[in-house]
């Protein structure tokens, strides 16, 4: 295993258990701990862990955006389940916008199947995936492009969107709080997403479970924008409480 590969593999861990021990690391990739202790260190000078005495934890920092081909092998199976319901409300003839989050990628597959459907995006593996698919449309807004998420931001991406009316957006983040709003960890991303919220009769917002009660950086747009959340286990009564009475639909894979 390369080297980059076995710190993608730590981060993945990292994410589903928020901390990890270098003796357990090292008897798992076959490794010296002084290997896995210069993967530690190799992260950490990228901010996105913090090491401990005899290991690490996950930064978290509100401003951390993990990189993409990280996060795409994150919560893959939970994501599927999201995108496979995400695609029983899409109907032929749409229009959509979709965002550059892992999770709205996963819909490729199922968009593919439908008929006459046009996909506004700003993710360079969207376009790829969606690439000759005989029934989409597939519109890039261009723009600046962002190497570590594969997406296009910047004032040329947000100013093509807004050149367009569609039936639905479908967006994730990187945290909700009931005080906050629904967050991002980069701004430019943040205003991409805005601008689809702006031009779309509907928005749906797809969350794993992770997502919920935590804080990031900026806000992308408040609930009232809203019209579905799509998530993967059941929310607290909190939650359900909350997006009842701001009028949101929660729906579960």
């Amino acid at each position: 295993m390369l080297a980059i590969e076995r710190r993608r593999e730590i981060m993945t861990i990292l994410q589903k258990q928020k901390s990890v021990l270098v003796s357990d690391l090292s008897k798992r990739f076959h490794v010296t701990e002084e290997t896995i202790r210069r993967d530690l260190e190799k992260l950490e000078r990228e901010g996105l862990v913090k090491r401990t005495y005899g290991g690490a934890v996950l930064s978290e920092s509100i401003s951390i955006d993990l990189p993409f081909d990280v996060r795409e092998i994150t919560n893959i199976e939970e994501k599927k389940a999201i995108a496979s319901k995400v695609s029983e409300f899409i109907e032929d003839g749409d229009t959509l916008m979709l965002d550059s989050s892992s999770t709205a990628l996963q819909l490729t597959e199922h968009i593919k199947k439908k008929k006459n459907i046009t996909v506004i995006t700003n993710s360079v593996k969207m376009i790829l995936e969606l690439n000759g698919a005989e029934n989409v449309r597939v519109i890039c807004t261009g723009g600046d492009l962002r190497h570590s998420n594969l997406s296009f931001v910047g004032y040329l991406s947000e100013r093509a969107i807004r050149s367009y009316h569609v039936d639905k957006a479908i967006i994730s983040c990187k945290a909700v709080n009931m005080e906050k709003g629904i967050l991002e960890s980069n701004d430019s991303e943040a205003y991409v997403k805005r601008a689809m919220v702006e031009r779309a009769q509907k928005t749906y917002l797809l969350l794993d479970n992770s997502k919920f009660d935590r804080m990031s950086f900026i806000n992308i747009t408040e609930f009232d924008s809203i019209h579905a959340i799509f998530t993967d286990k059941k929310l607290s009564e909190n939650w359900e409480q909350f997006f009842q009475e701001k009028g949101i639909d929660i729906i579960y894979s």
